[in-house]
């Protein structure tokens, strides 16, 4: 009895804080995009220009953010191994419900990233599939 008792309480927990998928057809996802920028100086390199516009959207009691994450195997894609900290484009401190973030090259300090969306509501974790960006083009 103990131990459904205690396995019950487990799968409350794990059920209470587990976090399920954004769709890609969902509205905020298509509030996202990535655009190619040519950089000025090196032919060979696209920069990346994420723009975002959730002005349409009610989001009350949500908190959303973009996560980037530099990865070192880009030949791996989503999948590729994590290569620095996660860089944060938009979270709760910094939002705005419709801006843009260059990330350049040279600065990123890589020659790839993902990156994924996050939603917070109601203590509920959503979050996209993982996408690739690759600075060569």
């Amino acid at each position: 009895m103990k131990k459904v008792l205690l396995f019950s309480i487990f799968l409350f927990f794990q059920y209470g804080f587990s976090q399920t998928t954004l769709g890609k057809n969902d509205a905020i996802f298509k509030g996202v995009k990535i655009e190619n920028l040519q950089d000025p100086k090196l032919d060979f390199i696209n920069n990346a220009k994420i723009s975002w516009d959730f002005s349409t959207l009610d989001l009350t009691n949500k908190d959303v953010s973009i996560e980037v994450v530099t990865i070192f195997d880009c030949f791996n894609g989503e999948n590729a191994s994590d290569f620095k900290e996660t860089i944060k484009v938009l979270n709760k401190e910094n939002f705005v419900k419709k801006g843009n973030r260059d990330l350049i090259h040279v600065e990123v300090g890589a020659k790839c990233f993902k990156w994924r969306l996050v939603l917070v509501e109601n203590s509920q974790t959503k979050v996209s599939d993982w996408s690739y960006f690759s600075f060569l083009k």
